[in-house]
């Protein structure tokens, strides 16, 4: 498998300051525009998967993709970012959104599939933030997922993804390897690439933007 994580298009929490986040905010005009970019670079690929979190901004990152290549996508309910869809600004915001439901998902996506978990009142239901440990756990989750269902077949696979989420996923697929903490910033549609070999994972590209010309590379502060 070639699997190339990708972090969404810039979001409207990404632009303002940390206080004024919003628990699913939806992409900034800079943001369009990266993901027109990075839906011309995809168009060099031969995508056989490609993988959204039914966060809004994912969603509209994805849409551009989609319709570059007219592909199908999967909505997993597993890949959205760190803390999930959570109310506030700090460590102590606490109180869970619902976050989208599936006819609004598809309003976004309407050539997605989407995982049967996701319900109509909305993916996140509500719940209190996640803990650390728990993204932790669903990191490995969603790496035995890709393991499982794409193998060392080498089919493309493309995902997109959370800045925070992705660090975790690539800290437990690249263990014993790199350490992913020391990394620096994951840019906005950054694009980060591995292969599975069916036992190992290995690090082809970390965080490439060069589909986007510079005044558009936000996400490095």
């Amino acid at each position: 498998m070639q699997l190339y994580l990708i972090r969404h298009a810039e979001s409207e929490n990404n632009a303002r300051p940390g206080y004024q986040r919003v628990e699913d905010p939806a992409i900034t005009a800079v943001g369009r525009l990266q993901a027109d970019h990075l839906a011309n670079w995809t168009r060099t690929l031969k995508i056989d998967s490609l993988i959204t979190s039914p966060f809004l901004r994912t969603l509209q990152t994805t849409r551009p993709i989609c319709d570059a290549g007219k592909l199908p996508v999967a909505v997993w309910h597993h890949v959205f970012e760190r803390g999930g869809c959570y109310r506030g600004y700090g460590e102590d915001a606490r109180e869970g959104g619902m976050g989208l439901g599936r006819s609004a998902i598809l309003t976004h996506l309407p050539c997605a599939t989407i995982d049967e978990t996701i319900e109509e009142a909305g993916w996140w239901g509500g719940r209190a933030r996640e803990t650390d440990d728990e993204t932790i756990a669903r990191a490995t989750r969603v790496i035995e997922r890709f393991a499982t269902t794409y193998g060392a077949n080498g089919q493309t696979v493309v995902a997109i993804v959370h800045a925070e989420f992705k660090r975790h996923l690539l800290l437990q697929m690249l263990s014993g390897i790199a350490d992913a903490s020391a990394f620096g910033p994951l840019c906005n549609t950054g694009i980060t690439k591995l292969t599975f070999d069916g036992s190992r994972w290995r690090l082809d590209w970390l965080n490439s933007v060069s589909h986007l010309p510079a005044r558009l590379i936000t996400g490095v502060e």
